[in-house]
């Protein structure tokens, strides 16, 4: 092994998910720098480190330094500590803040931040709230580093410091050493590959029934990690056996113990997965013994009951007959319905529970609308909302009606995460419409369902062909799939609508069909289309795609780069991931001066950014973009347009930013944009699935460019086989419900 001591000059790479780093690094005045590459936790660039490993040669970015081991160097010198302070590792001093703490304390800066940080009140213009924010992430990223000491001598990534930090605070040391399986509880996948890490190679002889059952609870998180509510009990038995040589007798074990808490519940499900169209198991009664986590399981139950339940109750007859109703409203907003909208609307009005499916092009946001009227001028209190604010925000632009996003229907405390209406305070209306609900999974279609009295009538609207929800469940589908409840389902596609090239190419991607694309530089310039460029490798790709956002998208067809091209990413990694596309897209698009950092990228005046969680303190949400306006010189604050409304961001809570020029597909959910660009490369295989495509294409409006290769776009169409799920919604539903509907 070798050893550099230097400092770092600039972070050029830095991944999300598990902090590996390519960064310039220089050992000295006259030293030469070099590319380092790996983990070296929360250090900035300016920052003095020690490193320990060895010159390894790539292929194409020749001689690198490959990192085995990093150690921040704690400057003694007043030059040393100003450059170590300014290197960014604080969020939220600037350099004339840092050269005023080091003016008052000279070499005495680092025992104070130590030892006594509330001293920082005596430097002019830092005050209490100041100081504590200081002392704070001094504290984080100390104890940060501590964590990541035993991370590396037990042969764990250092990168799941910052979050066990997050998990335990002070208490991180106590935990991973002396009870480390609390990871596997707490920490959802990797949690317990770290405790078993620790345990195993440490004094710490983990006994056997611990190990069983934290593997066991381990195996049934990673499954609702991927979308399932339940796994074939022989599929987790040989897991436990195969991959964590966990003997069959300890595994049936901690099975038994697991079930007699109740912690588990082990059942037989008959047709158990989930949008698998066509495969033939519906016919074949294929029943298998599921193993489910608690909560999940009681999810479903209560699901199918209360489902059941509103239609048995049956809906109340309206003041005025359907056909009048239908006509009416066709007269008020001057519509010709289709027949197939017509039949919609018409069952809708005699269903308590009631399903409207279609994809593009089909008239499910006229028919939102039309319902949502009809059921207004009979009288009835309607209330409209969505998954996403974006697309809440749609619907309510539609409708000229308010509509709230399922969370803040439900009076969502997040800082406890319970709901506020639940069954003994229920939503104060007669008809709930939800669209966009194939984004909704298990436990929010639970806690919606409890918040609505059984007389309530419910209308969820959506495609259940686009991306299923990120969360366990497959709830839209598996409502279709069961037979039991009344589905609209339109596939008239539109006059106007069918002249998209867009809507055209969607619904051929969702037959399994080829779209026809037009290569970039053959489409008509201002003209809508569906769009190819072609690029063989993902460094080619990602140059493609700058090219075209900064470029020749705006040039041919006029749109602003900087407000109407959205790029979506199946992944966050690699050369065409989120992350680097970022990067590239902000120093095409907004070269300006430096700003303040963020988790990957430095933020600036006028870059588009994505908030990336659910905070109704600032009501923005998951999803939500907008552009920054100003940064405060210093660092302090960050101030974010949201469709005009500024909303400030300090150095706590910057962390729920992200860059918004490259975002995953995923994440575009419940939005559309006027162009939409979308990498295509083998590299993505595991994620190149058809419904993917087809969400992607399906955000656009106006424009969508595909860029990559051919080979990755067939690989795509091919694959649809990632929308199964294992689920028991659909056969509860058959189990509780007293009849079949036909429609």
């Amino acid at each position: 092994m070798i050893v550099l001591e230097g400092r770092i000059e600039r972070i050029a790479f830095r991944s999300e998910s598990d902090g590996y780093t390519v960064a310039r690094f220089s050992t000295g005045p006259s030293g030469t720098p070099v590319t380092v590459v790996g983990r070296v936790g929360h250090a900035a660039a300016g920052q003095a480190m020690k490193l320990t490993g060895q010159w390894i040669t790539h292929p194409r970015y020749g001689e690198q330094f490959e990192i085995q081991a990093a150690e921040t160097l704690v400057p003694a010198t007043e030059e040393g500590i100003r450059g170590y302070l300014q290197s960014g590792m604080i969020r939220g001093i600037g350099a004339a803040t840092v050269n005023r703490i080091v003016d008052h304390f000279g070499a005495h800066t680092m025992d104070v931040l130590n030892n006594a940080p509330e001293r920082l009140r005596e430097v002019r213009g830092i005050g209490e709230v100041r100081a504590a924010s200081i002392a704070g992430q001094w504290l984080t990223n100390r104890s940060v580093s501590e964590i990541m000491e035993i991370l590396r001598d037990h042969g764990v990534r250092e990168a799941h410091a910052p979050k066990i930090y997050r998990l335990y605070g002070a208490d991180s040391l106590h935990v991973l050493k002396n009870e480390p399986y609390r990871l596997a509880d707490d920490m959802a996948g990797s949690g317990f590959y770290i405790a078993d890490a620790i345990a195993r190679r440490s004094e710490l002889a983990p006994l056997e029934p611990e190990r069983a059952r934290a593997c066991f609870l381990h195996i049934l998180r990673d499954a609702a990690l991927a979308g399932h509510v339940c796994i074939p009990l022989d599929q987790a038995m040989d897991r436990m056996q195969r991959f964590f040589e966990i003997e069959a007798a300890a595994a049936e074990d901690a099975l038994e113990n697991l079930a007699q808490s109740a912690e588990i519940v082990v059942e037989s499900v008959r047709n158990p997965v989930s949008g698998n169209p066509g495969s033939g198991l519906e016919e074949n009664g294929w029943e298998v013994r599921a193993v489910f986590d608690r909560t999940h399981y009681d999810a479903e139950k209560r699901i199918a009951s209360r489902i059941a339940a509103m239609q048995n109750i049956g809906p109340e007859p309206l003041p005025v007959d359907e056909t009048t109703l239908v006509n009416m409203i066709e007269a008020r907003f001057a519509l010709s319905l289709s027949q197939d909208q017509r039949k919609a609307l018409e069952k809708v009005l005699q269903c308590r529970v009631a399903i409207i499916t279609g994809g593009p092009g089909t008239g499910k946001t006229t028919l939102i609308k039309s319902i949502a009227a009809a059921f207004a001028a009979a009288g009835s209190r309607v209330c409209l909302a969505a998954p996403t604010g974006r697309a809440a925000r749609r619907i309510a632009d539609v409708t000229q009606r308010p509509a709230h996003t399922i969370h803040r229907l439900l009076g969502f405390h997040y800082e406890d995460g319970c709901f506020e209406k639940n069954q003994e305070n229920p939503v104060e209306a007669d008809v709930v419409i939800v669209d966009e609900a194939s984004m909704i999974d298990a436990m929010l279609m639970h806690h919606l369902l409890a918040a609505i009295h059984p007389a309530t009538r419910l209308v969820l609207v959506g495609d259940m062909f686009q991306l299923p929800p990120v969360g366990p469940g497959n709830v839209l589908s598996d409502l279709i799939d069961s037979d039991t409840i009344p589905v609209c389902r339109l596939s008239e596609i539109f006059r106007q609508a069918g002249k998209s090239p867009i809507v055209a190419g969607a619904h051929r991607i969702r037959e399994g069909g080829h779209p026809e694309l037009i290569p970039f530089g053959q489409a008509p310039a201002g003209k809508d289309g569906l769009l190819f460029i072609c690029a063989d490798t993902p460094e080619k790709i990602a140059a493609a795609i700058v090219s075209a956002c900064a470029k020749d998208i705006p040039r041919a067809f006029g749109f602003n780069p900087s407000e109407d091209i959205q790029v979506l990413s199946p992944v966050h990694k690699g050369e065409a991931g989120t992350i680097h596309l970022n990067g590239l897209l902000q120093a095409a698009l907004n070269p300006g001066a430096e700003g303040i950092s963020g988790i990957h990228h430095r933020f600036k005046a006028g870059d588009r950014v994505m908030h990336l969680k659910n905070n109704y303190k600032k009501d923005v949400f998951n999803g939500d973009t907008g552009i920054v306006a100003d940064i405060d010189p210093d660092g302090a604050e960050i101030r974010v347009l949201f469709d005009g409304r500024p909303v400030s961001y300090t150095p706590e809570d910057i962390d729920e930013l992200g860059l918004g020029y490259a975002i995953t597909v995923h994440k575009s959910q419940g939005s559309e944009y006027p162009a939409v660009v979308m990498p295509l490369t083998t590299k993505h295989y595991t994620m190149l699935q058809r419904n993917l495509l087809y969400t992607a294409v399906t955000r656009a409006r106006r424009l969508a460019v595909l860029v990559g290769t051919e080979k990755a776009l067939s690989v795509a169409i091919r694959n649809n086989l990632p929308r199964q799920r294992f689920t028991s919604l659909a056969d509860r539903l058959r189990r509780v419900s007293g009849h079949t509907v036909y429609i």
